[in-house]
């Protein structure tokens, strides 16, 4: 099977989800039952044995425990394990949405004005790329980057 590669991780070894899919087996359990037994996810056993993540340090000491690893199984299991931290995925992560320059205050400024003279978030935007104004990013203005930053200033 494929290894994904992955900056959190070193690749795994090749034959390390085989090793824990046989010592599963020998054992007599289910995918499903040996994540019940590690307090983990089924998918979480599944990545494992098919060698697309590695266990964390604390999945890797249950898993040698439940699956009574032999000392070199476990220490190939132990040597592959990573930091939980390292593992956690797209939903854990916690995402910098907001990159580039801050707009400065005198843009924040004429748009909470302009907001309350009556105009639309949109003709706001319009009069901000007609001026030349750059974004965070350094694009276009469109209502909703008009309204965010309104949002994050304070304004209304």
């Amino acid at each position: 099977m494929s290894q994904t590669m992955s900056p959190r991780w070193a690749p795994l070894p090749h034959g390390l989800g085989a090793m824990v899919r046989s010592a599963r087996l020998r054992a007599g359990l289910s995918r499903e039952r040996l994540a019940k037994v590690l307090h983990v996810s089924e998918g979480c056993v599944q990545a494992i044995e098919g060698e697309r993540r590695p266990p964390s340090v604390e999945v890797a000491e249950r898993l040698s425990a439940a699956l009574h690893l032999d000392p070199w199984e476990e220490a190939v299991l132990l040597a592959v394990a990573v930091d939980a931290g390292r593992l956690r995925s797209r939903a854990g992560v916690r995402h910098i949405h907001r990159r580039g320059t801050p707009v400065p205050p005198e843009v924040v400024d004429r748009i909470a004005l302009e907001r309350t003279a009556g105009r639309s978030w949109r003709s706001i935007a319009a009069g901000l790329n007609a001026r030349g104004t750059p974004t965070m990013q350094g694009g276009a203005w469109w209502a909703s980057s008009v309204s965010r930053a309104a949002a994050v200033s304070g304004g209304s």
